[in-house]
């Protein structure tokens, strides 16, 4: 008797400037997919035109489907209200939408697209989560840095060794979808006001705060902090500006490059790095600078989500 496979529901959001750096992360997925999974892809989006969906499902197989899911429909309503910064878009709040747009999946995992698989993203998925709203991994720029340490504690009330990366997760929909979590965050957007520096990030780490299984660091791997080994080593995450195709010599960018030489964005990466001038990265040092300027004034104002809201939420079992 045939043993029946697995299905791994994947989720990743973009935005059209995306499409090169998340075709590597597809494509990189797709290449330590096991054959004996079927692996479902979902892009959510509000841009992404014909051109951009062709090139991206040419990394499809046998038993890897990728689908496009516009989610314009969901975001109509907030797009003009949610914060974003110079590093991020819209499409940072688009996972949220993930347990109502798929009813049918009681599990799911979401990944960011500056992201490189080196293993098998099944295994991740098979992670037990039990009750809790999702399996994360700590936040490695956070818990290395006393900047955002001293903000995590002092705005949210959560501390640098609670606090994970929305970047690569497991996530409980079915739990989400029980305890209406769509609607609350509607209800943040709305109708509740104060700072945040990673408004996606912190509403998850303050919705799921002590409902978290807690995965190893080489699931979620930034390129700075120590070195892991090729067997620690399960996914590169590129975040905030530590991004190969900006500068030349990023930790593990060779993983990158490896996958980015087997697309045909590559020479067009390439360039990107070649191009990427003396004053792009004085505005990259600048932010960051502003960045943390920012954490500091928000964990010490009135208007932060721990004097706004804190213990006054009721948090959802």
């Amino acid at each position: 008797m045939t043993k029946e496979k697995l299905e791994v529901p994947v989720f990743f959001a973009s935005d059209k400037n995306y499409v090169p750096y998340l075709t590597v992360a597809v494509k990189s997925l797709v290449n330590k997919a096991s054959n004996d999974n079927d692996y479902k892809i979902y892009i959510l989006s509000s841009d992404l035109k014909e051109s951009d969906i062709e090139e991206i499902k040419q990394c499809e197989k046998e038993n890897v489907e990728i689908a496009i899911v516009d989610v314009n429909e969901k975001i109509k309503d907030i797009k003009d209200k949610v914060a974003l910064r110079d590093y991020y878009s819209v499409s940072i709040y688009f996972r949220l939408f993930i347990p109502s747009l798929f009813p049918q999946y009681e599990k799911a995992v979401y990944l960011d697209s500056d992201i490189v698989l080196n293993s098998d993203i099944a295994n991740l998925y098979k992670t037990e989560i039990g009750t809790n709203y999702v399996a994360a991994i700590l936040d490695e720029t956070v818990f290395s840095s006393e900047d955002f340490t001293y903000y995590v504690n002092g705005a949210l009330g959560v501390t640098e060794k609670q606090y994970f990366n929305s970047g690569v997760l497991v996530m409980n929909l079915k739990k989400f979808r029980d305890n209406e979590i769509e609607d609350d965050f509607y209800n943040w957007v709305n109708n509740l006001q104060f700072g945040s520096v990673a408004p996606d990030q912190d509403y998850l780490n303050c919705i799921c705060k002590d409902q978290v299984t807690y995965m190893p660091l080489g699931w979620n791997k930034m390129p700075l902090g120590s070195d892991l080994s090729d067997e620690e080593l399960y996914l590169i995450h590129y975040n905030m500006f530590f991004k190969p195709w900006k500068y030349e010599n990023t930790m593990f960018d060779k993983y990158f490059w490896d996958v980015a030489k087997t697309t045909k964005f590559y020479d067009f990466i390439k360039s990107q790095q070649q191009n990427y001038t003396d004053e792009q990265k004085e505005h990259d040092k600048v932010a960051l600078e502003n960045l943390i300027k920012m954490a500091y004034d928000i964990a010490n104002s009135d208007k932060n989500y721990r004097n706004v809201v804190g213990d006054k939420q009721k948090r959802k079992k």
